[in-house]
């Protein structure tokens, strides 16, 4: 379901998903829980490429993970990476329900597939310029 990038380490989670699977959802989560249990909020860095309707549609395996696990973690900056509409329908989705949902980001943000690097090192930094804040992660 999704492939954990290098740029995950201390408190940043970077994958890129690809179709949603209700073991790929326990491991990913898995991993918030950890992180968060070690730093006490996790920042993630989601890329969402070649995603097509089906994909879209693999990501409702989510839903119960995220009532049952949510509350187990906690998701401080959220950066969603695409390159489709149906990963920015996914993420605008998201961030509607993000004031009743359990595993909504304290700050979300959707960037286009050309702007990895800006959003790798607001998620990392939470500063958006990241010619100020160069990365090597």
């Amino acid at each position: 379901m999704f492939e954990i990038l290098n740029a995950t380490r201390d408190d940043v989670v970077a994958v890129r998903m690809g179709t949603g699977t209700p073991a790929g959802y326990r491991e990913f989560y898995d991993l918030l829980v950890e992180k968060t249990d070690q730093y006490g909020t996790v920042h993630v860095y989601e890329e969402t490429t070649d995603w097509t309707l089906s994909t879209y549609l693999s990501h409702l395996h989510g839903i119960l993970p995220d009532l049952r696990t949510g509350p187990s973690f906690n998701i401080g900056r959220y950066a969603a990476i695409g390159d489709s509409r149906w990963a920015k329908l996914l993420y605008y989705q998201w961030r509607a329900i993000a004031p009743v949902w359990p595993v909504a980001p304290d700050d979300m943000r959707y960037y286009e597939l050309a702007n990895r690097r800006m959003a790798l090192n607001w998620v990392e930094t939470g500063d958006t310029n990241p010619d100020e804040n160069t990365s090597n992660r």
